[in-house]
């Protein structure tokens, strides 16, 4: 009987203080990549014991979420997106002043909310991804400005930037650069399609001779062996456009979200990253990858995410006009 007694009280004790049976968890939206969201949370778990439940959605519908679930949070943490649309839904995020960046020389000022309401995780660049068997060397664009030329009508694709917030830091850059003479000029060029997807992989695949893409997405196929595809670093200046992380305003586990939140800015973490998904990190401080070019020695023209949201519901409007009314 004694025994059985001595058995049963961890249980009892179990019973009485449900906190120290719960392991340490921390809830991730998300809208990365499956085996990235995995890399990161094994590797978190691995480090710290505490465990990652990841929800992988859309940018767009997390934010939704998220806004839905303001007066009971499921989410604690959400990594990564467009850093322009998760300052428009900054209401439902809390500052973090993670000591991560403290550590970072030269981390930019336009990779971080003022407020320390998000900040930057890694940056997309926005470049021109040439099929080599459908254009020669020398016919090849150098810069946004050539391919607002005439001569490159129907031969450019990108996405639809009302459905792409990759496609809009595309455009808004180009608007950025050349106005709305140059953007008007875009829309008698390019061919729209409806996914970012579609732009890379239809010129990987020979459907379209040039495209307006993302680096890494171009970069996938040439690490893995495709002598087709070329990527091009305008001259003009590469789009960069960041993406970041953020608390959810009155998530649950608050401590383990800040844990998480540096470790996912880490240099380790970040430097991985690079170099298995070709995704730049924001820290200047990161490991570089073999093949691609150092940020500092590009021309780069960033998107920064008041501005581009400002501009947002004008240039959309215009981008739309436009669009119906070419020839």
């Amino acid at each position: 009987m004694l025994s059985r007694k001595i058995f049963l009280l961890p249980a009892l004790l179990l019973l009485l203080c449900p906190g120290h049976a719960q392991a340490a968890e921390v809830v991730l939206y998300s809208s990365n990549q499956p085996e990235l969201i995995d890399l990161v949370a094994k590797g978190f778990e691995k480090k710290s014991g505490i465990t990652v439940t990841s929800v992988r959605l859309g940018t767009g519908e997390a934010m939704k979420r998220i806004a839905a679930e303001k007066a009971n949070p499921l989410a604690d943490i959400f990594w990564s997106g467009d850093v322009a649309v998760l300052d428009a839904a900054k209401d439902n995020f809390t500052p973090y002043d993670s000591p991560e960046v403290g550590k970072i020389p030269g981390f930019p000022a336009d990779f971080r909310d003022k407020n320390k309401i998000w900040t930057a995780s890694n940056t997309h660049l926005m470049i021109l991804m040439a099929n080599s068997k459908l254009l020669k060397p020398e016919d090849m664009p150098k810069s946004w400005a050539d391919i607002l030329s005439p001569r490159w009508k129907d031969k450019v694709v990108m996405a639809d930037p009302a459905k792409s917030g990759s496609a809009y830091a595309q455009i808004y850059g180009i608007y950025k650069l050349y106005g709305w003479d140059g953007l008007a000029k875009l829309v008698e060029n390019v061919r729209i399609v409806d996914s970012s997807s579609l732009v890379y992989k239809g010129t990987a695949e020979g459907e379209f001779p040039l495209s307006i893409t993302m680096e890494y997405a171009a970069y996938r196929y040439v690490a893995g062996g495709s002598d087709a595809v070329k990527i091009i670093y305008p001259s003009d200046g590469a789009i960069s456009a960041p993406e970041g992380l953020a608390l959810v305003k009155g998530g649950k586990h608050p401590a383990e979200a800040k844990a998480f939140f540096d470790y996912l800015i880490s240099r380790d973490v970040v430097s991985e990253i690079y170099k298995k998904y070709y995704r730049r990190p924001a820290r200047p401080d990161a490991d570089e990858v073999s093949g691609l070019p150092a940020l500092s020695s590009l021309s780069v023209v960033t998107v920064r995410a008041d501005e581009a949201n400002a501009a947002q519901k004008e240039l959309l409007g215009k981008w739309r006009e436009m669009v119906l009314g070419r020839k």
